[in-house]
């Protein structure tokens, strides 16, 4: 077996939750790991509690949820001095780290991961005394996350994001932010600020180039929204690679930052709206042992 001991976390809500279905990702993930122990979380904030306090004595720990899933698990991962391998199974509406990681979207193909799949070590985002597995963000994509319909959630899948970003960016909000990134100091109005480890948001893959290994984050600022924007991330690989900021988006590549704004702004990290600003952010360097495609 590769791994001796697991355990097998998922949420109640995710994906399919007939049994079969467990029953059949349980048995895959046999194949690889000689003893598997199963908890289900139920409520908002278990998985990080959970985490926390149970997995320092296995192997290696399967995550099967959605990124708010991930989000939580990693908040109690993160936190411990012995780590376990992470493997994610992708239970979601986007599931945009295990995406970002190489991980298939079918359940099947993505448990046998354990078999085939190469450890990496990952890196992770914190802030103060959280951390983020995908993406930070305030301004429009908070916008988003509060503004998704639950009930077309769970009827239309992505396509709720997509509704949603839609409505945000046609009617931005705009405030003043105060940035100190690796030294620069950046100060002016912004619809958006987003600080990208990952690469896909909303199942978008973005042109922005993350990268979960480098030790860096992707930082995004935008000034203005609607056509303007779409045109900016258009033309992002090309800002990237001659280093010149357009009007409307500015792109850097750093390894910490501090913020402020001029009034408390809701934080989203992974889709999980919680934190407020002032926040100081950095990356964790291959913080996390995790379970990626070859």
């Amino acid at each position: 077996m590769r791994f001796k001991k697991g355990l097998f976390i998922h949420n109640e809500h995710a994906g399919s939750q007939r049994e079969p279905v467990i029953e059949q990702v349980i048995s895959v993930l046999k194949e690889a790991v000689g003893h598997v122990e199963r908890k289900v979380i139920t409520e908002p904030g278990e998985g990080e509690k959970l985490c926390y306090e149970n997995v320092q004595d296995y192997d290696i720990v399967i995550i099967y949820g959605g990124d708010g899933t991930v989000h939580e698990c990693i908040n109690g991962i993160a936190r411990l001095e012995k780590r376990p391998v992470v493997a994610v199974l992708p239970g979601g509406t986007c599931n945009d780290f295990s995406r970002a990681i190489g991980v298939p979207e079918d359940l099947d193909a993505a448990c046998r991961l354990l078999r085939t799949g190469v450890v990496r070590k990952v890196d992770v985002g914190a802030m103060n005394d959280r951390f983020f597995a995908n993406f930070w963000g305030i301004g429009m994509i908070t916008d988003t996350s509060n503004n998704i319909d639950e009930n077309k959630k769970s009827m239309i899948g992505k396509m709720s994001y997509y509704l949603s970003a839609l409505g945000t960016v046609r009617h931005p909000s705009f405030f003043h932010y105060m940035i100190e990134a690796d030294g620069r100091k950046l100060e002016g109005e912004a619809a958006m600020v987003v600080a990208l480890n990952g690469n896909y948001i909303g199942t978008v893959d973005l042109p922005f180039q993350a990268n979960h290994e480098d030790g860096y984050l992707e930082l995004i600022i935008v000034k203005d929204s609607g056509f303007p924007l779409i045109k900016e991330v258009i033309q992002t690989k090309k800002i990237k690679a001659t280093g010149e900021h357009a009007a409307n988006l500015e792109h850097y590549h750093v390894q910490s930052f501090t913020i402020q704004t001029d009034h408390p702004m809701l934080i989203d990290m992974d889709g999980e709206v919680y934190a407020v600003t002032p926040a100081v952010c950095n990356v964790k360097k291959g913080h996390i042992d995790c379970l990626c495609s070859a």
